[in-house]
């Protein structure tokens, strides 16, 4: 082939442009069709702002299955640490990007004056993540309330 036929054959700027606008807005489109879209906006909103440990608890363990004695069973299910570490980023696999994530959930817990050992005796005896989250909160409140 030529360069002129080569050159023929290849879209323009201006046509790669409008075709992906296109697909942009079919897909901006489609998102906002989904059912799903409150929830992504929660989402991005939870991201956007620091969360205490037990708003974490309650607005992003709806997404997991709670369960009990690990971290993840590597589906979809996640113990209290688990669900704090996911939403600092982790994706529940257990050894990809777990440590960063760890650190990060450590850090928050040190923060809020919560031992991870308590956490996860907490999510262990049973309690689910609302029941944690309020004993997180009335433990805060019966500290704070001492000073």
């Amino acid at each position: 082939m030529t360069r002129q036929q080569l050159l023929a054959q290849e879209l323009s700027v201006s046509q790669i442009l409008t075709k992906y606008t296109s697909k942009l807005m079919q897909n901006k489109k489609r998102l906002n069709d989904s059912p799903d879209i409150d929830k992504l906006r929660e989402q991005q909103q939870l991201f956007e702002q620091e969360l205490s440990i037990s708003q974490i608890l309650r607005a992003y363990g709806k997404q997991f299955t709670q369960i009990r004695e690990q971290y993840t069973d590597g589906i979809n299910g996640r113990c209290a640490m688990g669900v704090i570490m996911s939403y600092y980023g982790w994706d529940g696999k257990c050894c990809s990007n777990a440590e960063r994530r760890l650190y990060a959930a450590l850090v928050a817990l040190r923060r809020a004056g919560i031992s991870k050992e308590s956490l996860i005796e907490l999510n262990d005896s049973g309690m689910t993540f609302e029941e944690i989250a309020d004993y997180l909160d009335r433990n805060k409140e019966m500290t704070n309330s001492k000073y």
